[in-house]
């Protein structure tokens, strides 16, 4: 899913990430590590309480209490609800993260399960696909950016614009 994001054009990564929005913390590509990535994103939470845009990649193991996947000794879903309890916005980014995907298929030996399943009563807007196309990931991030609002969901939770209507409905 951070794959597709790297690979947008309009505007580009680079423009993206300087001029339009702030990215404060990704584990993937940060220079960082260890201590130095923990403090980016504690500093991150706490500046931004309550305006910045958790975004959430992959689904979230958490069988045998979470222990398949960890980071900095913490669960995924511990780092999760700490990360979204503080957010403006969360969005479930690739069918994994919004419904589980792969990961939770039978047998689902981790326990996989989709960010809105643990993230149960708040809102969590969901941009599913392997991969995810990366304008409506785009869109949806930056209409929250640029007016402090979601777009219309349908009822998956998903952008209505990207979402609301199949391509055969017009055909």
């Amino acid at each position: 899913c951070t794959e597709t994001l790297l690979r947008t054009s309009h505007p580009a990564l680079g423009k993206l990430i300087l001029d339009l929005v702030s990215l404060d913390y990704h584990e993937t590509l940060f220079a960082a590590a260890g201590h130095q990535i923990e403090s980016a994103l504690h500093s991150a939470i706490e500046a931004g309480k309550g305006k910045y845009v958790c975004v959430i990649e992959g689904a979230i193991p958490t069988k045998d209490d979470g222990i398949y996947c960890k980071i900095a000794g913490r669960t995924a879903v511990d780092m999760l609800q700490e990360v979204a309890e503080h957010a403006g916005a969360i969005v479930a980014i690739g069918s994994c993260a919004a419904f589980g995907g792969l990961p939770a298929a039978d047998p689902n030996p981790t326990g996989a399960k989709g960010a809105p399943e643990i993230l149960q009563g708040k809102a969590v807007v969901t941009i599913p696909g392997c991969p995810p196309n990366p304008y409506n990931f785009l869109g949806t991030v930056l209409q929250y950016v640029t007016f402090g609002t979601l777009p219309a969901l349908d009822d998956l939770a998903r952008p209505a614009f990207a979402y609301g209507r199949t391509i055969h409905e017009h055909c």
